[in-house]
């Protein structure tokens, strides 16, 4: 478990060395101060504290248009610069597994996501408070305010398991966060197209955002949920199988 705890505090260093690693905290930053702006100019009913508009920008509405995407290009080079600069070689050589490895490599992008949710959720209250004051936050609030961080994190962990198989099969950067990026953005596009077809409740971009079952909404027939939460286990159980065992096979030398 050391070991382990040695590799991942190492892979954060890797990632928190980046000079881009503070630009994705800044974006979000930008984007709550411009949606603070806007909310102060035109103001909307419904959002009157820090607490409504953290409910809010918090949520898939909100962060959950551009989170994603960041988190996407923050992770997708974490398993491809090691085959570019040639440095998997000598993390193999090393005296821990490839599956350990993979798995602290894994457990960092998690991490950074966490993170990125956790902080953005923290400037959309500050944001808020600066723009409201620190009023309101009855239970209802601060329920619908776990719903949607909830929601908003395990639609960006399934994309960021998806963006870290990728880069595993693919070792290229750029295909990594193309492939992804296009993921997210055509996936529904695909569902609202394919809707009709049966098979498309099985695939994951219409499961993927669960805030769509909030107040009672409907979604096709046999899709509630408990099966869009299943649906989604599944593939991200798929997502790291493969990334695991095409890992463990690939020649690096």
């Amino acid at each position: 478990m050391r070991n382990f705890g040695a590799l991942l505090t190492n892979e954060w260093i890797k990632l928190y060395k980046k000079k881009s690693f503070y630009v994705y905290f800044g974006i979000m930053a930008l984007f709550m101060g411009i949606s603070g702006y806007f909310i102060h100019r035109y103001p909307m009913g419904g959002i009157d504290s820090a607490f409504d508009f953290a409910a809010l920008f918090g949520s898939m509405m909100g962060a959950g248009q551009i989170l994603p995407l960041i988190a996407i290009i923050a992770i997708a080079n974490v398993v491809p610069s090691e085959f570019r600069m040639g440095t998997i070689k000598l993390l193999l050589i090393r005296a821990q597994s490839r599956s350990k490895i993979l798995a602290s490599k894994y457990a960092v992008t998690l991490l950074f996501s966490i993170v990125l949710i956790a902080a953005t959720l923290v400037m959309a209250f500050i944001t808020g408070f600066i723009v409201f004051g620190f009023g309101g936050g009855d239970a209802k609030t601060w329920s619908l305010i776990g719903e949607n961080t909830l929601y908003l994190a395990v639609y960006t962990i399934a994309f960021v398991t998806l963006t870290f198989m990728v880069g595993v099969l693919t070792k290229s950067s750029g295909a990594t966060v193309g492939i992804s990026m296009f993921c997210v953005m055509a996936g529904g596009i695909l569902s609202m197209l394919l809707n009709r077809y049966a098979f498309i409740k099985y695939t994951l971009f219409p499961n993927v955002d669960l805030s769509v079952y909030q107040n009672g909404g409907t979604m096709p027939q046999g899709m509630t949920l408990t099966f869009s939460a299943s649906v989604i286990a599944v593939y991200l159980i798929v997502f790291l199988v493969a990334s695991f065992f095409i890992f463990r096979k690939r020649d690096v030398s």
